[in-house]
């Protein structure tokens, strides 16, 4: 037994080998094209990775795609487990960067009625969300989803920014996400 464990020693490399080290070895034998295909796959397979290639790539979305993906980074952002309710549950913090970045993007693209339209869709689950917490510790990752979209709707027009400001309290289950500047383009304050 003793000598076995001797042998495995002698045969451990001399410095430690980190597991990355491991990948660039394989990486490196590998074709562009397949490295290519590699990566695509496994973006497929792993958002935040293929967030983050986004991001690397400086990939600029169709407005079609860009709206599809806030859309579900809703949907994973405000989703928690019912058995939860009334706890300081895990959530999605990835999905509210992609939702603000997305809106951030949709305005730059001259999309305001698009980013309206989805910032509603947020408050309505957002808030919901917030309500059935204990601490509502998601609120700063909603209003900072909304931060944008508030001062683009805010330098649109005075008419349209009341009535989308009032649709956006309604919508509001808990009565104060982003209630300050959302009363102030309603005319309020």
């Amino acid at each position: 037994m003793k000598k076995s464990k001797k042998n495995l020693l002698r045969k451990m490399p001399k410095r430690l080998v980190v597991p990355t080290q491991l990948i660039e070895v394989a990486l490196k034998k590998k074709t562009k094209a397949e490295l290519v295909q590699f990566l695509v796959g496994f973006a497929k397979n792993h958002l935040n990775v293929r967030r983050s290639l986004e991001d690397e790539l400086e990939i600029e979305k169709p407005v079609a795609f860009l709206v599809h993906d806030i859309e579900s980074a809703i949907t994973m952002a405000t989703d928690f487990d019912d058995g939860d309710l009334n706890h300081n549950f895990d959530y999605d913090y990835g999905s509210y960067e992609a939702i603000e970045k997305g809106l951030k993007e949709l305005i730059k693209q001259g999309q305001i009625e698009e980013a309206k339209r989805l910032s509603l869709e947020l408050m309505s689950k957002g808030s919901y969300q917030v309500e059935c917490s204990d601490e509502g510790m998601m609120t700063e990752n909603i209003e900072a989803c909304f931060t944008p979209v508030i001062a683009a709707v805010k330098k649109a027009g005075r008419e349209s920014a009341k009535q989308w400001a009032i649709l956006m309290l309604r919508a509001d289950r808990v009565g104060f996400i982003s209630e300050r500047p959302l009363k102030q383009l309603q005319g309020a304050n």
